[in-house]
């Protein structure tokens, strides 16, 4: 009976105190929800700036949506993180940097979104530093990256972050890809180390759990596992891909949510550790649902769980839209711009299996420009098109997307320009069926066209051997033979696994973009004919190849084009 009595009494106390010793503490389980975007690419609305039309498909003010109803279904115990490859990519960015001293559109959508945190992107670095320090200044989240350092060993960025969700300390871990290294090696050298992902984040995650973490979750700008679009053994840099290695390798990890290859995998365990990746453009949400168990005054997850919500469909959160109509209407006002006018259509979507007026435009302007014997550029965009009738910014800036490439030309020997050939060549696979002829592996911007030269490209045959013509002015190109050649700066360093011409010398640097330079062509000619520019110099062999390269180019992972204007004819 004395024991009944000390139970009742106990019973009571905890009753007058409004709960049990066990509620007290707090429920024993919980589930933790984390969000997930990468490579938003400055895709705030659901709205197509180059075809000046809406999208239903993608855009923060989507996301936005999706994520208010996470939280209203699990209140405070819902993250939102960003795996990088914020500040670059669409026109409206290109209104953020011409206004680089206002608010920064991009950093004051994700604040009104809620953000936790976001990897640092390659792309980030594309502005510059000063560029990236004013964003991140603005920012209520921190951006991480734990491989950032300066030349005398300090970190660059802050490596990690503690947040706390239902009395759960999470800590948030972040990396990005020492391809940067390559990419702007210009605006980082002297400033920026960049190293490799896998001990940078080890140490930071048990940082993060020496200072009492429950939970780690890393944010990477990092492939999964593909091979690196650089040399690694001539550039000595480590892998730009690594997602999987960091969750196989580093101990302590629950969740990964990467990004930078655009593709979306929405649940894998690679270990232990729970693997993801959105869509790009802000596409995709990633949800990943972490089951914790509490033991003592420490929780451990017990299960996880991914998947992704697609944007598509789900309605624009009507607080982000008036916060990004300013910056809206007037992207929409510079991207109808007029600059010239053309009598005819053109279009990109055959570019990279023919010869065309739309490509051949590009290479022009940058020979014309630089005075270089010979051009290069990638057909970067296959839903490029434009006339007839009006040309306006938003012409050029779809058919040439990145407005930080600066105009540059190298001298290299013949022997190089067949090897870049050669190397370029490596976007169709090799004794391929004929649905299956690109490389999933190598995005099209990574496969070059030159004018300057005539060449064939005997996609039959195996890499290394594939060039079976290459003549200037009717003549054999001799391995010693010597060359200028207009490029992009990205590819002058090598960029894209291009090792042949990394360290060529550069001939002709005036700092100018060449999307600048593109449209101050149409500006000076007025009208655009196909004539002034096209000239055929390269083809396809045999071909055959040219139509079922042309549709398994379309079904690409990287590349999936609107309808065309019209079929392909073989040339």
């Amino acid at each position: 009976m004395r024991v009944l009595a000390l139970v009742l009494v106990a019973v009571a106390a905890c009753a007058r105190a409004g709960s049990s010793p066990r509620a007290a503490a707090g429920p024993d389980s919980l589930t933790l929800v984390v969000a997930g975007t990468t490579d938003v690419h400055g895709w705030l609305r659901g709205w197509d700036y180059f075809a000046n039309a809406p999208d239903s498909t993608r855009g923060l003010t989507r996301v936005a949506t999706i994520v208010d109803s996470l939280r209203a279904a699990n209140p405070d115990r819902v993250l939102l993180v960003d795996a990088g490859d914020l500040l670059q990519g669409t026109l409206v960015t290109s209104i953020a940097l011409r206004d680089s001293l206002g608010v920064n559109p991009i950093i004051a959508t994700m604040n009104a979104m809620g953000y936790d945190a976001a990897a640092i992107g390659n792309h980030e670095f594309n502005y510059g530093r000063r560029y990236l320090s004013r964003a991140i200044n603005q920012a209520r989240f921190p951006f991480l990256a734990a491989n950032a350092f300066t030349p005398s060993g300090t970190r660059s960025y802050v490596p990690w972050t503690l947040v706390t969700r239902s009395g759960v300390r999470i800590g948030i871990v972040g990396g990005t890809t020492p391809g940067s290294m390559i990419w702007d090696r210009d605006k980082l050298a002297g400033q920026v180390v960049i190293r490799d992902i896998v001990p940078s984040v080890r140490d930071a995650v048990a940082e993060a759990r020496g200072k009492g973490a429950d939970v780690i979750v890393v944010v990477l700008h990092s492939g999964l596992s593909d091979p690196a679009s650089y040399d690694t053994a001539a550039t000595g840099l480590p892998s730009e891909n690594v997602a999987a290695r960091v969750a196989r390798e580093v101990p302590g990890i629950d969740l990964v949510v990467f990004g930078h290859s655009h593709r979306e995998l929405p649940d894998t365990v690679i270990g232990s550790t729970l693997v993801t990746q959105p869509r790009n453009w802000a596409g995709s949400v990633s949800v990943s649902r972490l089951r914790l168990e509490r033991r003592r005054s420490t929780w451990s997850v017990a299960g996880r769980h991914g998947g992704v919500i697609r944007a598509r469909g789900h309605a624009e959160h009507p607080a982000i839209l008036e916060a990004t109509a300013e910056v809206h209407r007037r992207t929409q006002e510079f991207v109808s711009t007029p600059l010239g006018a053309t009598p005819v259509a053109w279009d990109s979507d055959s570019a990279r299996v023919m010869d065309t007026p739309i490509i051949d435009f590009i290479l022009d302007v940058e020979r014309r420009v630089s005075g270089a014997d010979l051009a290069s550029v990638p057909a970067f965009n296959l839903n490029a098109r434009f006339g007839p009738g009006p040309i306006t910014i938003a012409s050029m800036a779809e058919l040439y997307p990145y407005e930080n490439n600066v105009l540059r030309a190298v001298r290299i020997s013949g022997k190089q320009l067949r090897e870049y050939l050669e190397f370029s060549s490596r976007y169709f696979r090799e004794r391929a069926p004929a649905d299956s002829l690109i490389d999933g592996g190598v995005p099209g911007f990574n496969y070059d066209i030159v004018a300057g030269v005539d060449y064939v490209l005997d996609i039959s045959k195996p890499i290394g051997s594939r060039v079976t013509t290459l003549m200037r002015n009717g003549r054999p190109v001799l391995d010693t033979a010597s060359f200028t050649m207009a490029l992009h700066d990205y590819r002058q360093q090598g960029g894209g696994g291009f090792a042949m011409i990394q360290g060529a010398p550069v001939v002709y640097d005036k700092q100018e973009t060449i999307r600048q330079l593109l449209i101050d062509e149409v500006r000076r000619r007025g009208t655009l004919r196909p004539e002034d520019y096209f000239v055929r110099n390269w083809r396809l062999a045999p071909d055959s190849i040219v139509g079922p390269a042309y549709r398994a180019m379309r079904r690409g992972p990287y590349d999936r084009p609107r309808p065309p204007a019209a079929p392909p004819r073989s040339p």
